[in-house]
């Protein structure tokens, strides 16, 4: 899977779990930007994308995982073996 499908991929569930118009959505996007990615919505954020790449983030990444660039990386990360 490339950079740029995990990203599309990751960016599709963020506008689902935040309840976001996609054009808010920028290849930047972050909690401190998008006034909507609260705490309760960033555990949606991150069982969704665990359900949607089969994939187990550690508890310690969790409060690492704030924008969609370290989302991608953290993904590519857990599916690079995959």
């Amino acid at each position: 899977m490339t950079n740029d499908e995990i990203r599309a991929r990751a960016r599709a569930v963020l506008v689902k779990a935040l309840k976001a118009d996609p054009e808010t959505i920028t290849d930047h996007a972050s909690q401190t930007e998008l006034s909507d990615w609260d705490s309760v919505r960033h555990m949606n954020v991150v069982l969704a994308l665990e359900n949607d790449f089969g994939i187990e983030f550690e508890d310690a990444e969790l409060p690492t995982l704030t924008s969609l660039p370290l989302l991608v990386a953290a993904i590519e990360k857990h599916t690079a073996g995959l």
